[in-house]
């Protein structure tokens, strides 16, 4: 049994959420250098260029990446080892994400969904929590941005659909983007689970995006398909034209209900501010 501070957990979420609102994290800035090699268009070569240096800017000058500094996501594995000893969890995360955004001077989006007036405080943090083997806690954060959340979608589709209708849903899914998400995108999938898994699937995947395990050979054949069909859309960085539509795509193939076949598409910007720690 290993005991530890649901304080020091949201006090590290809250270091998390301050840096990564000024760095983009190396894999995707890594990305993106390859991804000019790869763009043929002057124009999506002029949008990788001043995303590359918005992203430059934003270190040195320490300034947000992006004016919508996003809502707050956390994804805790908990280790099934560890006892967990102060404020309650969720209280203890997000405190730690509202102290992120106050000292950080953050854009604090959450509002009432009706009236829309702003709460101030960019509470509450959406919390999922993961119980997996030994006694670590590993956290992991997303600060998502409106415009991408807003076209992240869920689908239903026939559960007798052929592999090629469940590839164009995809594709369209995707697409159905547009310029509106601020692409070269990073994309999470997932095709089965549930309505209310397929989502959280879906983000785990994004959040997996060029990390360890692999995808499997079926898991990855049909990401880089559907990844390859996106490119040659032709909407290009920024939608302004060319061929590098998205960044990435990790996909996840889970058992669902013999009577359904949910496709769940969850969509980041070029601006992909996530970051992981292992306590």
């Amino acid at each position: 049994m290993r005991l530890i501070s649901t304080e020091i957990i949201g006090a590290e979420v809250r270091d998390l959420f301050l840096s990564t609102a000024y760095l983009l994290p190396e894999k995707v800035r890594s990305r993106l250098v390859s991804a000019m090699a790869e763009e043929v268009s002057p124009q999506g070569q002029a949008a990788l260029s001043t995303i590359l240096k918005n992203a430059e800017m934003a270190t040195t000058a320490f300034t947000p990446l992006c004016q919508d500094t996003g809502l707050a996501q956390v994804v805790l594995e908990l280790g099934q080892a560890v006892h967990l000893d102060g404020p309650p969890l969720g209280q203890a995360v997000d405190l730690g994400m509202r102290q992120a955004y106050e000292t950080g001077y953050l854009r604090k989006s959450t509002c009432h969904p009706l009236t829309r007036q702003n709460l101030g405080s960019n509470s509450p943090v959406s919390l999922e929590t993961i119980i997996v083997p030994g006694d670590q806690v590993s956290i992991r954060i997303l600060a998502k941005g409106g415009g991408c959340d807003n076209k992240s979608v869920l689908l239903n589709l026939p559960p007798a659909s052929s592999l090629d209708t469940v590839k164009k849903a995809a594709v369209s899914a995707a697409l159905s983007a547009g310029p509106d998400s601020c692409p070269p995108y990073c994309l999470g999938m997932a095709i089965g689970g549930s309505f209310e898994s397929a989502p959280r699937l879906a983000r785990r995947a994004l959040l997996d995006l060029w990390e360890d395990p692999p995808m499997t050979p079926e898991e990855e054949d049909l990401a880089g398909s559907i990844l390859e069909e996106i490119n040659a859309s032709g909407l290009g960085p920024m939608g302004l034209g060319g061929r590098v539509t998205a960044l990435g795509l990790r996909l996840k193939l889970y058992p669902c209900h013999i009577a359904s076949l949910p496709i769940a598409v969850y969509l980041n910007c070029h601006s992909f501010r996530t970051a992981k720690l292992v306590l």
